[in-house]
């Protein structure tokens, strides 16, 4: 169960129409806040702020970040939660979040590249 202010939290967002659009195009791939602004027809800032949010409440995660052309960092961002459940029971409010394990994504990815014939023998698999 998460704590009381954690509970707000969670409400907030998940009741905000910009963020659950953000974690929906993040659950199916990375984006960058300039590529979320254009999707979701807002500002680059609101972006930025919405993505503050998610981030800080541990519902979306910065996966890569890329020096484009113009030497500035794009960081992209991925949606940490692959199953959120919402529980009212004698009028309390709870929470049951499962979380992506990306880190073991990244372990076989790199066991691929390891082993002899890199991507080739992992994708025959």
């Amino acid at each position: 169960m998460i704590a009381n202010k954690d509970e707000e939290l969670l409400i907030e967002l998940f009741a905000d129409k910009h963020s659950r659009q953000i974690l929906s195009l993040t659950s199916s791939k990375e984006y960058a806040a300039i590529q979320l602004s254009h999707e979701l027809g807002v500002s680059l800032a609101t972006t930025y702020r919405k993505l503050k949010l998610l981030e800080e409440a541990g519902l979306i995660k910065h996966v890569k970040t890329i020096i484009n052309l113009s030497g500035n960092e794009e960081k992209y961002f991925r949606c940490a939660i692959r199953e959120a459940t919402i529980h009212f029971q004698n009028g309390v409010f709870s929470f049951d979040l499962k979380k992506e394990d990306y880190g073991e994504r990244i372990v076989r990815l790199w066991k691929r590249l390891a082993h002899p014939g890199g991507m080739d023998a992992g994708l025959r698999k």
